[in-house]
Order: C-alpha cells, then sequence, then structure tokens
C-alpha cells in the first residue's frame, strides 16, 4: 500500500487509548491485565538508525509492568501480499533497536518486548510467526539456534459480528478494513451503531480520522449512495458536537 496509507495506521496507532484498545480487545494474553495503561507512552525512535529495509511505520511505547518497564513494539504491516521472511524482518529490526537502547542507556538488562504484527492484506496470512520455522530440520539442539516469534493480528481472520461486539474505536478501523463499499451500505444501521460507541469512548476525533479512513481505502464515485449516507453522518457528528443524547436518539 502507499505511505499515505501508511501514515494514517501510525498516527492512529500513536494514541495510547487506541494502543490501549489494541491490546485489550485483541491481545488475549494474560500479561496485558497486569499493564499499567496510565504509565503508556510513546518512546522516540529518532535517535535509532534506519537501515534500507527497515520499516518507516513501526510504533514503540514504553509502559509499566510488575513495577518496571516493558517495551509493547507495534509493527504495523501495510502490504498486500505476504512476506514469507517476516519473522526474520521484524526479529532483525528488534534486535538493532535493543541495541541501540543498549548502547544510548548503558544498561546491564533490557526490558522485556512484545512484537505485534496488523496485517491488512486481502490475502490470508500464511508466513511462519517463528523464526525457527524458517529453518530447515539439523541436528543441532534447539537450544542453540535463534529464536524469535511475534504476535499477529491478521484483520481479514476477524468475524464482522465479533468486530461489532467489541464496540471500540480498534473494532471500528477493522470493520471498515473488512468491508467493501457495498458491505456498508447494507450494514449501514451496524456501523453507525459500532460508530455510536466510538463517539462514546474516543470521542468525535476519532471518528473524523475513521471517515478519512473510508475514503481512503475505496474509490468512491460522486454519485455513489455512500456520499450521502456520508454526508449524514457528518451531520449527525455535527449534531453530536452539540448535544450527544440528542444525535443518539436520532440515528
Amino acid at each position: 500500500m502507499s505511505r499515505h496509507h501508511d501514515k494514517w495506521y501510525t498516527r492512529i496507532f500513536s494514541n495510547p487509548k487506541i494502543v490501549e484498545e489494541l491490546l485489550r480487545s485483541f491481545v488475549h494474553e494474560a500479561f496485558v491485565d497486569e499493564l499499567d495503561f496510565s504509565t503508556i507512552k510513546k518512546m522516540n525512535t529518532k535517535f535509532i538508525p534506519v537501515s534500507e529495509k527497515s520499516r518507516h511505520a513501526d510504533v514503540v511505547f514504553e509502559i509499566q509492568s510488575r513495577g518496571q518497564s516493558a517495551y509493547i513494539y507495534l509493527f504495523l504491516e501495510f502490504q498486500s501480499t505476504v512476506d514469507q521472511f517476516m519473522a526474520l524482518r521484524m526479529g532483525r529490526y528488534l534486535f538493532e533497536f535493543y541495541q541501540e537502547i543498549q548502547s544510548f542507556n548503558k544498561c546491564k538488562k533490557l526490558n522485556p518486548s512484545f512484537p505485534i504484527l496488523i496485517y491488512n492484506g486481502s490475502e490470508p496470512w500464511t508466513a511462519p510467526e517463528k523464526f525457527s520455522d524458517l529453518l530447515h530440520d539439523s541436528a543441532i539442539p534447539k537450544a542453540y539456534l535463534p529464536e524469535f516469534r511475534y504476535f499477529k493480528i491478521a484483520i481479514n481472520e476477524i468475524p464482522k459480528r465479533d468486530l461489532v461486539k467489541i464496540r471500540n474505536a480498534v473494532a471500528a478501523i477493522f470493520y471498515i478494513e473488512n468491508s467493501s463499499i457495498a458491505d456498508m451500505t447494507d450494514n449501514w444501521n451496524e456501523l453507525i451503531g459500532l460508530l455510536k460507541s466510538v463517539v462514546k469512548k474516543d470521542g468525535i476525533e476519532i471518528i473524523r480520522a475513521i471517515m478519512d479512513r473510508i475514503y481512503q481505502i475505496h474509490d468512491i464515485s460522486a454519485d455513489s449512495k455512500m456520499i450521502r449516507k456520508i454526508e449524514d453522518l457528518s451531520e449527525v457528528k455535527s449534531m453530536l458536537e452539540a448535544n450527544t443524547k440528542k444525535w443518539e436518539n436520532a440515528v
């Protein structure tokens, strides 16, 4: 996908509240309950040199867990094709990140990291999630082989009915990524209900960003019924800014 799409995702997932929703709703691991989201902050990674093949859309957050910092590493994947060696790419970048952290802070130990892959392509994600699955079988004991694994979130694998139940901004973004113009037109009331929940939790600015995404990913013609529906939603948004309850009753 284009860098314009990359920038949209990077901007959205640079919001700590959105990252919290992503982890709580889509990362079903026990450690998430131990994270203190009141301490989450986006790290400045400009001091880390970017090699020729490194991604520019990476977002790194620092957060307290059990009284110590933990790096939550978000690797946002926007390609429409599957990268068979994604575990190698992510692992290489992560170890480069650790090397720079160690050099910068002169620390004796490194904080743990949780790498996440967000994939929004149309094809099934079939690449190995573990680096060891990229290696041929050998007699070398596994204890001496490098190991790395990322946590995969493939948007096209999440049923829309599950996204509607989650009812937050990340679910709305994934819902739109999973929908064609015809899907959104046919299920407009369902989408409106989802967006109403987003407004309550995340505010009107997130809705504006989500609407921008609809325009980005779909080539909407001037005479499309979707244009009218989007314009209707814009009117609803204006009503909301004046009176939330009135908006809820109107939709």
